[in-house]
């Protein structure tokens, strides 16, 4: 009889592990680079002129769904910049490579709801496996955001008869945005179930969600270009996640049955 009752109990601990273990929660961080393209203007630009990408941080908490021991849903939200950064290149210290250029940008936070679907390879001896994902992202910024910059170019850097300035106005397009996403990395599993992810992330706009005109004026002449950004960006990511819920607990009471 006892037997039947310990075959009982441990059936039911089984049931509540398996019944709460299927969502657990992380945090996430990384480093993202974003871009823009050229739209209208001047197609030429001067030689001292670049667009170049913003780079920012990333802030992020990830839900994760258990489906299956190979694939999982994942959901979250994801805060991080974007934006547009130019350069005018200037005289400078070669004990100074840093300060080759003068910088101008203008950014503003963006908001993502991602939904992936989550492929896992199993476990290798090393407690790691390889992770890959795709699926789509909500994305949203402040529709009224408008920005307005400048930063001055003496004559002799800019080649020019007079001291002038390099101005960008920036300014929301579409408030809120669809895109195409994607993870592939690694994740080691910690001995209490934590675990620990490595992920290269690609996310990839597919409507304009800003534009900004930049104006400057090099070797005397003057030049105009507008870029557009689709918050496409890539991001190296770290993420902890946390047992899934209920783990701990049921398995602590999985313990004190067998004793």
């Amino acid at each position: 009889m006892k037997k039947y009752i310990l075959l009982a109990l441990l059936s039911s601990i089984g049931f509540t592990v398996q019944s709460q273990s299927r969502w657990n929660v992380g945090i996430q961080t990384g480093c993202v680079t974003n871009l823009s393209r050229f739209d209208s203007g001047n197609e030429e630009a001067n030689a001292l002129f670049s667009n170049n990408p913003y780079k920012s941080a990333l802030l992020g908490v990830n839900f994760r769904y258990k489906i299956s021991d190979k694939f999982s849903f994942q959901s979250g939200f994801h805060f991080t910049e974007f934006g547009f950064s130019y350069g005018m290149a200037k005289n400078y210290s070669l004990l100074k490579p840093e300060s080759r250029y003068s910088d101008l940008s203008s950014s503003t936070c963006i908001s993502s709801i991602p939904a992936l679907v989550v492929l896992n390879t199993p476990v290798n001896c090393n407690n790691v496996r390889f992770i890959f994902g795709a699926g789509f992202a909500i994305r949203g910024i402040d529709d009224k955001w408008e920005s307005d910059s400048e930063a001055e170019i003496p004559a002799n850097e800019g080649a020019n008869a007079k001291t002038t300035y390099m101005k960008a106005q920036s300014k929301t397009v579409n408030g809120v945005s669809p895109a195409a996403t994607w993870i592939i990395g690694f994740e080691k599993v910690l001995s209490r179930g934590n675990t620990m992810s490595f992920t290269f992330q690609g996310t990839q706009g597919f409507t304009t969600i800003a534009e900004s005109t930049v104006s400057y004026t090099a070797g005397n002449q003057e030049y105009s270009h507008t870029f557009i950004n689709r918050g496409s960006y890539a991001t190296m990511a770290f993420a902890y996640n946390f047992s899934s819920f209920g783990t701990r607990k049921a398995n602590k009471l999985l313990k004190n049955a067998i004793k």
